[in-house]
């Protein structure tokens, strides 16, 4: 779907109820086929409810989970792989499950894989398999990585892999996992020298790129780059993005306000041509000088070289901003020509901490935005009863 002409976002206010006097209660069926598939989270009490559904039309009317979807429960964030949706869970969800588009064209369950304690990483490799990727919460719970290969439809594990260390990329603090891809018989994994118990991060002046080969799982390289800091941010899953060609593109915020407790290194990107086990030379991109001292906060690629982001506009980010993820723009970067170009019809907004960058947050409500790559242009679409979205795919 985002390599498409058109994007589609979302913004969510503050708190929206599950039902309200305009829904379409009448139309409970889910329509086989429907092409988009969103995760619908509902919080009552405190609790958290997550129902996947699917539907055929984005621009109008409401899109809500009345007497349909795949209900799940405890906390999950999801990422689509081949013609799979990973369900993943997290906070004492020790699972993933597959959802799928069953013969008769409706959305459906199709087997799981049970991870140990936290998947920091999920990428696709080839068209039938993924890898996950699970670390330690700290070096006393474990000193070994697990890699999983997992069949990209059944979600079935076909192997698991516990014979790399963590102490490659453990030298200077415990790495909180912020990114990971695979180019070239490589899996290349970005990550943060975070404190896991004050989270403070000290080693802001290098970027980290952990090399590992596949499909063995070994380590291969760590990658070091001192123009910008670390790629990515806490929880975000936004260190990298990869184009049609399998060139890997790394971004570096260290956004105090995606948790950074200091920024040494202007907000930048670095590229990695496919399977190379080294920054390109000849490319540098610094957003923090095209843009006037701001910094990106969540990323997705949309093809042709270009990613949508959601931009701070705090400028300068202070200790008060600290994992604030607030007021902020959407725009289109041309990671290609190095340009950054602001969409128009998207209110500034707050971040939701950027869970693969599914949703954003207004005080505007909650509704699907759809954005023209060409002309920058953003027009809003069917409004979402829920209380926050959890995944938005095009399955």
């Amino acid at each position: 779907m985002m390599k498409n002409l058109y994007i589609l976002s979302m913004l969510l206010m503050a708190a929206v109820s599950f039902t309200s006097c305009d829904d379409n209660l009448a139309d409970e069926q889910e329509q086989p086929n429907a092409p988009y598939v969103l995760s619908l989270g509902i919080t009552s009490n405190g609790n958290t409810t997550y129902y996947v559904v699917s539907t055929s039309d984005l621009m109008s009317g409401t899109i809500n989970a009345v007497g349909k979807g795949i209900e799940q429960q405890g906390y999950h964030d999801y990422q689509q792989g081949a013609a799979s949706v990973f369900c993943i869970g997290g906070m004492g969800v020790t699972n993933a499950t597959a959802v799928v588009r069953g013969a008769d064209g409706l959305l459906k369950e199709q087997g799981q894989f049970v991870f140990d304690s936290s998947l920091d990483g999920l990428c696709q490799v080839d068209a039938n398999t993924m890898v996950g990727l699970e670390l330690p919460a700290t070096k006393q719970s474990g000193q070994q990585l697990t890699f999983y290969t997992v069949d990209a439809y059944s979600a079935a594990i076909l192997n698991k892999n516990t014979s790399v260390s963590v102490d490659s990329i453990s030298t200077l603090d415990w790495p909180s996992i912020t990114g990971m891809q695979y180019s070239g018989g490589h899996l290349y994994v970005t990550y943060t020298p975070m404190n896991p118990l004050t989270f403070e991060t000290a080693y802001t002046d290098t970027c980290f790129v952990a090399v590992y080969s596949y499909p063995d799982m070994q380590f291969v390289k760590l990658m070091k780059s001192d123009v910008m800091g670390p790629g990515g941010s806490w929880n975000a899953f936004n260190g990298m993005v990869k184009d049609e060609a399998d060139n890997i593109y790394v971004m570096s915020n260290s956004a105090l306000s995606n948790g950074y407790s200091q920024s040494t290194k202007h907000a930048a990107f670095l590229r990695i041509s496919k399977g190379s086990t080294q920054f390109d030379a000849d490319y540098y991109f610094d957003f923090e000088a095209a843009t006037g001292g701001l910094k990106p906060a969540h990323i997705a690629y949309i093809g042709d070289g270009k990613v949508f982001a959601e931009v701070s506009t705090l400028n300068p980010q202070t200790a008060n901003d600290r994992w604030g993820d607030k007021s902020l723009k959407c725009c289109i970067i041309d990671l290609v020509n190095k340009t950054v170009t602001d969409v128009e019809g998207i209110p500034v907004h707050n971040g939701n901490g950027g869970r693969r960058f599914a949703c954003l947050v207004t005080a505007d409500g909650l509704y699907v935005y759809r954005t023209d790559v060409a002309t920058a242009k953003a027009q809003r679409g069917a409004r979402i009863s829920a209380t926050f979205i959890g995944g938005f795919f095009k399955l």
